[in-house]
């Protein structure tokens, strides 16, 4: 069996970790795989550069016209003047997604036997996944798929419209000009909700999104968690990077970070909110704060205690070693789908304090592998750090162990490998090689959790 992965990146974000940490296991476990991406940024021997489509002069021409004229001043003129430009107060990012760059024909053409689309705005267009000829699994690292031009629904004013399809009348009064969620999500409609695709979700709470959702609620879901890579997220002693870092030994060190959002007010990863609960802990003295991203004076200069900004890290060994010098991470985000940050830092033993809300709750238990704190209360928030301060002796242990037993990457391969079989019978292609459906020989092959 070969597989063709689809993302927008190798390198960067949780979507582009989580495409090149599979890539490298399924290989790894013995089955061949790819990673398709636009632009090769990664060393990674399983990376490949997607052919692009080939347009002629004149497209082109035209299409570079229609670019500059988007970002006009004078669009932005008129859109102002005709108040159609497309307002939002939900702070995630929004992707039409009109236009690809990716040749399909090579797609439908190549040996490949299963496509496994990830995060691919901008690299295939809805319009071309719906002439991708070969078994199509999707594997949803937000909520993009299933709602309009949204990655995640405003959970701050109860945006459920992916549940309801998109109308002019349950358009948010927030929203202001031309309604771009409803035109993206009708556009969905048209060329996918027919299409055959079976879909992967990391955690539980997105395949329940999935299901609710007006376009994709009768599809099939396969809950598999995102791999981590254990050789790389351990447990050490606190005392090796704290030296190297030159940090405090006697404070209680609290961990944040996000790839991106960090300095921008009223951010889905909630950096506004981690200020204001810094602000109410009672023994501040006692704290320091790691923060683990490109931090600027925006943000660092409204911390309430002593910390320290490492900047930007890429690198998956260093950032194991920033989260061992942590006592507690802090994931103040408004929602998530499965992150990365979260399991990292159980993995190195590291207990979470998260607001219950999106698939945080698949890796911190209450109590027990860190803090949930209600959706969006800051007391509480401040309440779960000063808990896991007070009750850090069995945390530890119990976050190694749930890494080590939930989230296992001869687990998540073994599970992906019986997705892709199954996909492929359910279409009814590459029925010649028998190798496809051979039993797994990995030593864990638990059943696959299937959704009608």
């Amino acid at each position: 069996m070969k597989v063709l992965i689809v993302n927008v990146s190798d390198v960067g974000g949780g979507a582009a970790i989580a495409g090149l940490r599979l890539v490298e296991a399924l290989n790894m476990h013995g089955i061949e795989a790819v990673l398709g991406v636009p632009n090769k940024k990664s060393d990674s021997p399983y990376v490949i550069e997607l052919p692009k489509k080939r347009h002629c002069f004149f497209y082109r021409f035209w299409r570079e016209l229609c670019d500059n004229f988007w970002k006009s001043k004078s669009l932005k003129f008129l859109t102002q003047r005709l108040k159609r430009k497309f307002v939002t107060t939900n702070t995630i990012l929004h992707r039409k997604n009109f236009h690809s760059q990716t040749d399909i024909n090579w797609i439908n053409n190549s040996d490949f036997d299963i496509v496994n689309l990830h995060w691919i705005c901008g690299v295939i267009c809805n319009k071309d996944i719906a002439k991708i000829k070969k078994p199509i699994v999707w594997t949803m690292h937000d909520t993009w798929p299933f709602c309009g031009a949204e990655h995640y629904p405003n959970v701050l004013e109860n945006d459920v419209r992916y549940t309801q399809e998109y109308t002019k009348k349950n358009k948010p009064a927030s929203t202001q000009g031309i309604d771009l969620c409803r035109i993206v999500w009708k556009q969905k409609r048209k060329y996918l909700s027919n299409k055959e695709i079976i879909f992967i979700s990391p955690s539980n709470w997105e395949k329940d999104c999935l299901q609710k959702s007006s376009l994709f609620r009768n599809k099939e879901c396969f809950v598999v968690p995102n791999i981590i890579p254990h050789e790389i997220f351990y447990q050490t002693k606190k005392e090796y990077g704290r030296n190297a870092f030159g940090l405090p030994h006697d404070k209680i060190i609290l961990g944040f970070g996000a790839a991106y959002g960090i300095n921008l007010p009223n951010n889905v990863k909630g950096s506004f909110l981690l200020l204001k609960a810094l602000q109410h802990l009672k023994e501040s003295q006692k704290y320091f704060l790691l923060v683990f991203g490109d931090a600027k004076t925006e943000f660092t200069s409204k911390i309430s205690i002593p910390f320290f900004a490492t900047g930007f890290i890429s690198n998956p060994r260093i950032l194991s070693v920033l989260y061992n010098m942590c006592d507690i991470f802090i994931c103040p985000s408004l929602v998530e789908n499965l992150p990365y940050t979260c399991l990292e830092s159980i993995s190195c033993g590291v207990p979470v304090v998260a607001f219950d809300s999106g698939g945080t709750r698949d890796i911190v238990e209450h109590k027990k592998t860190g803090f949930l704190a209600s959706p969006y209360k800051i007391e509480e928030l401040t309440e779960g750090i000063e808990w896991c301060s007070n009750h850090y002796e069995d945390l530890p242990k119990q976050c190694c162990n749930k890494s080590l037993q939930e989230f296992n990457e001869a687990q998540t391969v073994s599970e992906y490998d019986r997705v892709y079989k199954y996909t492929i019978r359910k279409w009814g292609g590459v029925t010649h090689n028998k190798e496809i459906f051979k039993l797994s020989t990995l030593s864990y092959a638990p059943s696959y959790k299937e959704v009608a």
